[in-house]
């Protein structure tokens, strides 16, 4: 209740502040707008730093979530831990393992250095000998202990994604370019286990005696028996398979992206190559012996645009998408409490997804780009991370210490230069466990120009006291376990005048007729899309959805349609006026006034002869005060009114042969003609250009032959038309000897 209140009465001290405004202020809009846009998705356009997002869109302070090592190089490719928790990481870049104690405060050292730049997999065996898959030209290296290693197998392969190890020791690596899985025994023998016919297993986890794989580029995961018979559980839509993970009940869980070459998911084509992104990574000592590594495809790298799913398939074989993102994930645990975590990329993210829902929680980020490996284990959450690759770790139970934790919201635009009311926001925590500041400016991305940070308000309903500005954001620091589940702004946008933007003439002869709005909405309707209440008397009837007018063809009639926009959204109102374009012009005289509709349609038979010109006028009065409302204005091209018929007037007939030729005349008393025609005997009217070749004057000079005729008399009409529709006629009558 003591929350309740205190937002009331922030509500009601901001309103009070923006009236004030508006009284000392000028040319300011009368209603308030209120920021409120507390959702996930919304927030995530801002910058987390030691806070948690829930899928309802509160914040909180995250788990502890600390680096514990960092390798130094720009990617870590690969994870593993062994009986004695110690982690081992390997490299991309120089193709470094190290061999990190999380027990000993997560001091690491180099434990291997391959030959080759990248170690995109690592395994540990029952005995805990670390197998070191490199690439490219593949090899696997056998790591007993510091200094004690060995090529275990040249697979004579590109690349080698994967390693999973069997109950009896037997090695499994996943390998591209040619999408082979090779069975290695525990002497180092290799031989084919399974074809997958893609070009690369990118994946591979157990499922009981079964292993699984993931492909790509058709994105398949195919899950293969003790025999090396494979069946393809699930051929999705994208176009890499980048992890797997089994849950509960042996449901599969498969991470996949779409092809970075294609930018956005295209889910109903496959695409023709692989989906991995070349990154190029070359030895950082000048003086290694061996030569630069050559472009790899590596799996941390994915397009920026790329669109990722998580896939759950279950031991019935349905299969469902349970997550989707513009963001990479790259890879997937499933927890024992039905949990998924979720490393993505590129503000390396951890998300833990409830399947069921397809609800996703932030619960922590890292400045480096990209999380790509997970190791979910009982001391923690150990994630790795690239550029630059650090390890972190998430504690098991309570929130972060030391540092408070930070939101910072994305820049909110008001549109235009407003003034700023005051902020309320939600705590569900103890008293001073949150501090909420702002800042306003008036360039898009903050910069020096901006106003400094203001002091952190401890309670619901400060004022700001910013100075006018179009731009503001606020950060929230987070102090004490609790969550902050709302926050919300008041501003009032300065009055912006209105603009007509474009003025259109119809055909003559088209009548436009107003018809009846629908609802903007089939429900119950409180607010406006800018937050404002639809109850208010200036703003009812804001949610209508105008129809288009009826379109009726009447004599005399001319039509007129107009666009008009206002940055502030406001209410418009509009009037017409008309004038003669003739000599001085006249002044401009009124047709219609407070119309709604953006659009007129005016009787020309009401007016004489003669060229005219439109102006519209749109103002925002409806919803300002009168002394403070704005407008804007634009004329018309100039039009051209003609109630009087073209004359037509035959000047000659003369007979040659059995063809007639005619000369004539057609003229308006204002405007142009626009076209002429003749018929024989009552025939189709056949076309006739004037003899300078274009119609384009008051008068114009015709002349025709017809086709050959019959001997005998013969009666030929000739018409002619203005560019208003309005037609005269003339005839004449030739024999033909």
């Amino acid at each position: 209740m003591r929350v309740k209140g205190k937002a009331k009465q922030a509500a009601a001290a901001a309103l009070a502040a923006l009236a004030l405004a508006w009284r000392v202020g000028g040319a300011l809009a009368v209603t308030p707008r209120f920021w409120e846009d507390f959702t996930q998705a919304g927030l995530l356009a801002g910058r987390l730093d030691r806070v948690s997002l829930s899928p309802d869109g509160a914040l909180s302070l995250a788990p502890a979530y600390e680096p514990l090592f960092d390798t130094g190089q720009p990617y870590i490719f690969s994870l593993a831990r062994d009986g004695r928790g110690n982690l081992y990481a390997g490299t991309g870049g120089e193709g470094k393992v190290f061999k990190v104690d999380p027990k000993d405060g997560g001091r690491g050292d180099l434990y291997f250095q391959a030959g080759e730049p990248n170690v995109f997999a690592l395994a540990l065996d029952g005995a805990d000998a670390l197998y070191v898959a490199t690439s490219p030209d593949g090899k696997i290296y056998k790591v007993t202990g510091e200094g004690q290693s060995s090529v275990f197998c040249d697979l004579q392969v590109k690349y080698v994604w994967a390693l999973a190890v069997d109950d009896e020791g037997n090695l499994y690596a996943g390998t591209g370019v040619a999408g082979v899985v090779y069975k290695i025994d525990r002497e180092g023998n290799k031989s084919a286990f399974y074809a997958s016919g893609d070009a690369h297993v990118r994946s591979l986890a157990w499922r009981g005696k079964n292993l699984l794989a993931g492909t790509s580029p058709d994105g398949k995961v195919v899950e293969i028996a003790p025999d090396g018979k494979g069946f393809t559980l699930a051929d999705t839509p994208l176009a890499e398979i980048n992890a797997l993970a089994v849950g509960r009940n042996g449901t599969v869980y498969a991470a996949a992206s779409s092809s970075a070459t294609g930018g956005a998911a295209q889910s109903s084509t496959k695409p023709a190559a692989s989906s991995a992104i070349v990154v190029e990574v070359v030895a950082s000592d000048p003086g290694a012996s061996r030569p630069p590594a050559p472009s790899v495809a590596a799996p941390v790298a994915a397009s920026r645009q790329a669109k990722s799913s998580v896939y759950a398939i279950d031991r019935d074989g349905n299969t469902e998408e349970v997550f989707a993102s513009d963001q990479a994930v790259y890879d997937v645990a499933a927890r024992e409490g039905g949990a998924l975590l979720l490393a993505t990329g590129p503000k390396g993210r951890l998300l833990e997804l409830d399947a069921g829902t397809g609800r996703a929680t932030l619960l922590a980020g890292a400045p480096e780009e990209d999380a790509v490996r997970l190791l979910d284990a009982a001391d923690g959450v150990y994630v790795a991370m690239s550029n630059r690759g650090k390890v972190y770790r998430l504690q098991a139970g309570g929130v972060q210490a030391g540092e408070p934790g930070l939101y910072e919201s994305d820049v909110l635009d008001a549109g235009t230069v407003a003034s700023w009311g005051r902020i309320s926001w939600i705590w569900s925590g103890g008293d001073g466990g949150v501090a909420v500041s702002t800042r306003v400016g008036n360039t898009a991305t903050p910069d020096g120009s901006w106003s400094a940070w203001s002091e952190g308000y401890d309670a619901p309903g400060a004022a700001p006291g910013h100075p006018r500005a179009r731009y503001l954001q606020w950060r929230a620091t987070f102090k004490a376990a609790g969550r902050l589940s709302q926050v919300r702004i008041a501003y009032l946008q300065q009055n912006v005048r209105p603009k007509v933007t474009g003025i259109e003439r119809l055909p003559a002869g088209v009548e436009l007729q107003a018809q009846p709005s629908l609802a903007g909405s089939l429900g119950i309707v409180n607010t406006s899309a800018g937050g404002r209440s639809l109850l208010a008397p200036r703003e009812r009837g804001r949610d209508a959805v105008p129809m288009d007018p009826k379109q009726v063809l009447t004599p005399g009639a001319q039509s007129f349609t107009w666009k008009a926009e206002d940055e502030n959204e406001d209410a418009l109102e509009y009037a017409v006026y008309f004038r003669e374009e003739a000599g001085d012009a006249g002044e401009w005289r009124l047709l219609a006034k407070n119309l709604k509709d953006a659009f007129y349609t005016l009787d020309t038979a009401a007016l004489p002869d003669g060229a005219y010109r439109l102006k519209v006028t749109a103002s925002d009065e409806p919803s300002n005060p009168p002394e403070t409302a704005l407008s804007g204005e634009k004329v018309s091209n100039p039009f051209v009114v003609a109630s009087a018929t073209p004359r037509v007037e035959v000047a000659s007939a003369a007979v040659e042969g059995r063809r007639a030729t005619v000369r004539f005349r057609a003229s308006v008393a204002s405007g142009s003609v626009a076209s002429a025609e003749y018929s024989v005997d009552g025939g189709a009217w056949r076309l006739v250009f004037p003899e300078d070749g274009v119609a384009d004057s008051a008068a114009e000079d015709y002349r025709f032959s017809t086709p050959e005729l019959e001997p005998g008399e013969h009666l030929i009409g000739v018409r002619a038309g203005d560019r208003g529709g309005a037609t005269g006629t003339a005839r004449v009558t030739v024999k033909i000897p």
